[in-house]
């Protein structure tokens, strides 16, 4: 009797978890789970395409409405993923992507006038120039995509003589470059564009974004 109970305490013991699994549509990507992302292993990515996702509240509202978060991609196999899926669904870049200048390295930005040496210390890249709508992703990779230096894209008008210069910048993160492919694979495809979106008349004064389609991420079911 008790070399019986023996061998039932050594019998190993199966434990049944269920896989993760993500909404239809959305593509699955394996991550290797670190303080930077929340520990995350795995993370749901679908593009959704909806006009004027370039007014950042907009593109938060189309996530929002399907249980997810403005996202981006944390390394390149991702990249490539969401490039291949929007190729295959025509949609056109630019693609809103999780990502904006912190207002107090905007205003910094805004009172030098463009000055680009001003975005250092906390503003410096590598440390507060952006925040981040998700804690799941790792954001180093897509920060060391841009083409340009960051900031970059702005500008100022006057509404008439009398009035003081408007200044604006362009500060919400952009998915660029996902028509190329192959050996035309893009080595920088991040940007910067206005927060605001399309103008609400053809008569609008002011800078404006054409984007039209908005990167949103969510934990498995």
């Amino acid at each position: 009797m008790v070399a019986l109970l023996l061998l039932f305490l050594t019998l190993p013991v199966a434990v049944f978890t269920k896989d993760p699994k993500c909404p239809d549509g959305f593509l699955h990507f394996k991550r290797t789970p670190t303080a930077k992302n929340n520990h995350t292993k795995n993370w749901c990515v679908k593009v959704f395409s909806y006009s004027n996702t370039g007014n950042r509240d907009y593109a938060r509202s189309v996530c929002i409405a399907n249980h997810a978060m403005l996202t981006i991609p944390e390394n390149r196999a991702e990249y490539e993923a969401i490039g291949e899926f929007v190729r295959k669904n025509n949609y056109s870049a630019p693609h809103a992507i999780d990502g904006e200048l912190s207002s107090r390295c905007k205003a910094r930005y805004l009172h030098k006038w463009f000055d680009t040496n001003t975005v250092e210390g906390e503003c410096n890249i590598k440390k507060n120039l952006f925040m981040f709508d998700d804690i799941n992703t790792d954001p180093s990779y897509i920060l060391t995509k841009f083409g340009n230096r960051v900031p970059s894209g702005g500008g100022e008008m006057s509404v008439a003589e009398s009035s003081p210069k408007l200044i604006f910048l362009y500060g919400c993160m952009v998915l660029t470059q996902t028509h190329l492919h192959g050996n035309e694979k893009a080595l920088s495809f991040a940007n910067l564009e206005w927060c605001g979106g399309k103008a609400h008349s053809k008569n609008s004064v002011g800078p404006e974004s054409l984007v039209d389609s908005v990167v949103c991420g969510k934990h498995p079911e």
